[in-house]
């Protein structure tokens, strides 16, 4: 399904394509879930470096983005409920080694050291809408409304009580949508809350363990967070392409 995206709307710009496109996304993919480093990809996918150059222009450009787009607009009917979260990635060693600073390299120190942290917004299948890099050490609440898709109307916003916040419930409200979000412990007024509908937030953390079942998402290798939120987005859209399969079975 990547392949034939890729031909039909990337491959045709202008520029030098792919020789082997097949052994470059297998390759890519043989990185995703081993965790490897780029010089280890066997010479069956073709040079390392071809395949890494590759990869980094396409996280460059977008197009992993594109593809998750599409199949989001695809199953638009999945999004009567959006379920919100973050969830901590470990960054390598590696990852710090870059000259940029820790804002633009979306790294942040906590107690267990240096930290990214995804920020996803997923649908009622639990497959991925939104997925936005912030620091690790960055509130939960800061890159929650960046993360929300714009089109909220008559859509139902799942979140833990990090997300209660007059700000994000008003731009929910605005949008159109209907807040699910339990109220802090320390609010004065009172905000009714159904907590049958909430308890559908196990869906995203059921979306976080999926994705984090490929090494190259689980802990960061990359310095670059384009190229890092690439690894990200390419088991999104293998989440929804294993969904579409079981779905039409």
């Amino acid at each position: 399904k990547i392949n034939n995206l890729y031909r039909t709307e990337v491959g045709s710009h202008r520029g030098r394509p792919v020789g082997n496109l097949d052994a470059t996304l297998n390759g890519i993919w043989w990185i995703l879930c081993t965790g490897s480093i780029w010089n280890q990809l066997p010479e069956r996918y073709g040079k390392w470096n071809s395949v890494w150059r590759c990869f980094r222009r396409w996280c460059g450009s977008g197009m992993w983005g594109w593809i998750l787009q599409n199949l989001t607009e695809q199953h638009s009917d999945y999004e009567i409920a959006l379920m919100l979260d973050g969830s901590h990635i470990k960054a390598h060693q590696d990852a710090s080694r870059s000259p940029l600073d820790s804002e633009q390299q979306k790294l942040g120190k906590t107690k267990g050291g240096r930290n990214t942290k995804l920020s996803a917004v997923v649908n009622l299948a639990g497959r991925a809408v939104s997925l936005v890099l912030v620091p690790g050490n960055e509130h939960d609440s800061v890159s929650a409304i960046e993360t929300l898709p714009k089109n909220l109307k008559a859509k139902f916003v799942l979140a833990d009580k990090a997300y209660d916040a007059n700000r994000i419930r008003s731009h929910i409200e605005s949008a159109g949508g209907f807040c699910v979000i339990p109220p802090k412990a320390n609010r004065k007024e009172t905000i009714s809350y159904d907590k049958e509908i909430g308890r559908l937030r196990r869906i995203v953390e059921n979306f976080f363990c999926r994705i984090k079942s490929y090494r190259r998402v689980a802990t960061r290798y990359e310095q670059l967070p384009q190229t890092f939120l690439g690894f990200v987005t390419l088991s999104a859209i293998v989440d929804w392409i294993k969904f579409e399969f079981v779905h039409a079975a």
